[in-house]
This record gives structure tokens, sequence and C-alpha cells, in this order.
């Protein structure tokens, strides 16, 4: 028997492939010459010629989406919902050439396409997530890709745990007619002042990205700053050597008063109570004397290289940190440290590329590593030595 299949589902990707693949297998096994159309969003859409239907004996139409029946009339056609044909292919298929019913009436369908009013539209994103790793990538790609394939020219700054990576530029913002914020955390805004805004999250930009881009066009409202949140924006970019270094202390400085507090209570018991194994006053000075104080260095160090390089400094940082200690350069080793660790990181960070499908390892496998490596030989060979001679002095 001549029959012809059509699918659709709203995505255009999973299911309507899935389904078209499952009744052409088992049109064929058993006996009968299928005609398939399967409406897909990434693959291309075979549509069934106006010989093919006129040839068919039943159409069958399983479908979640909206699909242009009115070439259908006169025909005998079945209609059904996509899940009711994966269970058992077979069964449907008999099942539905048993029940097709001639179509006397069917509706056309006008296919959705993303606005083109004035030609190819300019789209600037911005894409973050918590860890700053797979989903802001993820993200970012999916929104390129489809962009590019409706048409369109688009560009997508990333915000991962590296910084922000291609960046938009002021002109590149204005030139634009339509913002999308792909974000689950919250991300300056100011600069977006009087542009069409649409937000969404990393999942739904990486699941659903041409629904989203639909949805972008369609519900975009104009921005307005209202002066009063994403301040940190204006003020994020301001590095220097003394911030940097107050990042450290200020962070540093919780560990050095808990410590001190501790130490100044195993005093209570008397100034060498701690020297006695087992008692109260020694477990304090181990608390505070023996683990508290030995983090300061380390803290210092690790986030002096936070506020350089953002989290992928923090571990060649702390590590940096903890060889001072250990090699006695004392807290000059330590902000030393933290200065090497830091503008190594960053230094790997701007300027080794990666393929985007390793993009993702950089903040959690390279970068930490050379950086840390790196940092450690420094410490070890050129400056612990020096420093711990000067302290000792």
């Amino acid at each position: 028997m001549k029959i012809s299949i059509i699918t659709a589902c709203p995505s255009g990707v999973a299911n309507s492939i899935i389904a078209a693949g499952l009744l052409d297998q088992a049109a064929k096994a058993l006996g009968h010459d299928a005609s398939i159309e399967c409406h897909s969003s990434v693959v291309e859409t075979q549509t069934l010629t106006d010989a093919e239907i006129a040839e068919s004996e039943v159409v069958i139409v399983a479908a979640n989406a909206p699909v242009d029946t009115q070439r259908l009339v006169g025909k005998k056609v079945y209609q059904s919902s996509i899940s009711e044909c994966t269970t058992d292919p077979k069964a449907f298929l008999a099942n539905a050439i048993e029940k097709a019913t001639e179509l006397t009436q069917g509706a056309s369908v006008t296919p959705v396409v993303v606005e083109q009013t004035g030609g190819v539209k300019k789209i600037v994103a911005i894409t973050a997530c918590p860890t700053g790793v797979a989903h802001t990538f993820m993200a970012a790609e999916a929104l390129e890709e489809h962009g590019k394939r409706l048409g369109h020219t688009i560009k997508v700054e990333t915000r991962g745990s590296v910084g922000a990576k291609n960046q938009l530029t002021a002109q590149e913002i204005a030139d634009a007619d339509l913002v999308i914020i792909a974000a689950d955390i919250e991300v300056p805004l100011d600069r977006f002042d009087g542009k069409r805004l649409y937000k969404t999250s990393t999942g739904l930009a990486l699941k659903k990205t041409e629904q989203e881009i639909d949805k972008a066009f369609a519900q975009a409202a104009t921005y307005t700053h209202s002066g009063t949140s994403n301040q940190a924006g204006a003020t994020e970019e301001k590095k220097g050597v003394y911030k940097h270094l107050m990042t450290g202390v200020s962070h540093m400085l919780p560990v050095v008063v808990a410590g001190g507090l501790i130490i100044a209570l195993s005093f209570v018991f008397g100034i060498e109570a701690f020297k006695e194994e087992g008692t109260l006053a020694a477990a304090l000075m181990t608390i505070g004397g023996g683990s508290a104080f030995a983090l300061m260095i380390p803290v210092l160090a690790g986030f002096i290289a936070f506020s350089i390089a953002d989290r992928p400094g923090l571990a060649p940082g702390l590590i940096g940190g903890m060889l001072a200690s250990s090699t006695g350069a004392g807290f000059l080793g330590g902000i030393a440290a933290g200065f090497i660790a830091g503008y190594s990181a960053k230094l790997i960070a701007d300027k080794v590329s990666l393929p985007q499908s390793m993009e993702a390892l950089k903040p959690i496998l390279i970068i930490p590593f050379i950086a840390s490596l790196f940092t450690g030989l420094v410490m070890i060979y050129i400056v612990g030595g020096p420093v711990a001679a000067l302290w000792r002095q």
C-alpha cells in the first residue's frame, strides 16, 4: 500500500525525527511504500509533493505542532499526537490505516518566521551561570548557531569563571536591534539602557534556542536603567595593585581575628597551659595557632590572585601562599606568591585559545594546573630562599 506520513513537533528536533524514523521502519516491516515528511529544524524538510499525496491511499499525520492539512482534503487521513506512535509503531500504523477517514476540511498554517522587517537583525547577547563553566559557553554556542542559521548577525559575550570574554563594544550595543540576556546570575545591565532587551535562563537558551530567539523578538521590552542596581558593573574592571592587595588582606583578617581570639582563650588557663598535652588549652592553641594562623598567608596570597584572575587564580594563589609559609618567606613571600599566581593565571586566560568544546576545561583544569606549577617553581627556586633570608636577618 502506498502511504504518506507527516511528523512535526514544536521544537522540530527530537520527537519529530524519532517518530519519522520509527514509522518509516514500521511501514517497511508491514510491506507499505511510505513517503515521509518530517518537519525539523536540524535537517532539511522534504515536503510531500502533490503527486505523492495523490498516489497515497492513506495519509498519517503524527504531530504535536500545527501542520498544513488543506492539501490533504479528499484523502483518507488519520491524525494523532506523536506520543501515540512511539510505543508500538507497527500497531499504530495498522490501526491508523484501518481508522483513516476522508478529510473534508483542512487547516492551512502560516509558518512562524522571525521578524524580518528591515532585513537582517543585529543581536547582542550575554550568557552567565553560577559556576561560569559549562552552561555559559554551551548557551553562547547555541545562540550563535541558531542566530546565524536564522539569518541574523549575533555576538555573544560570555561571563564565565575566567571573566568576561568576547566583550561587547559600545558601538555593537548601539547598533543592536535586540539584546538577549541568558543568565542565571545578576549581570550589569546599565550599558543596555534604552535597548530592546529580553531576559531568559541559560537552560532555556540551550535547550529551546530557536523558540527563545523568536520570543525575544516578540516580547523584548525597552530597558530603562534605574541607576541603583548593578552598580558593581561600573567598577568591576577597576583593577590595581592596591585593590588586589586589599582584597587579600580583607579576606585574611577574619582568619587572623578568629585565630588570635582562640589563642587568647587558651591563655585563660595560664600562659603556658597549652604545653600540657590533652588539655583544653592545648586544643585551643592547636585551633588558633596551629590551624588558623597557618592559613593566614595562603588566604592572603589566594585572594590577591583571586582579585586579579577571578576563580582560576584562587588555587595557584593558595598553593603559592602555602609554599611561602613553608619556606619561611612569610607575609612578603605570600604577597609575592599572590601576584605571581594571579597574573600568571590571567595571562593564560587571556592568551591561551582553545577550541570551543574545550573552553570549559580552562578555568577548572588548564589554568589552575599551569599557574600552580609556575607559581610553585618560582616560589621554591627564586622567591622563597631570598625572602626567607631577609626575614632571618
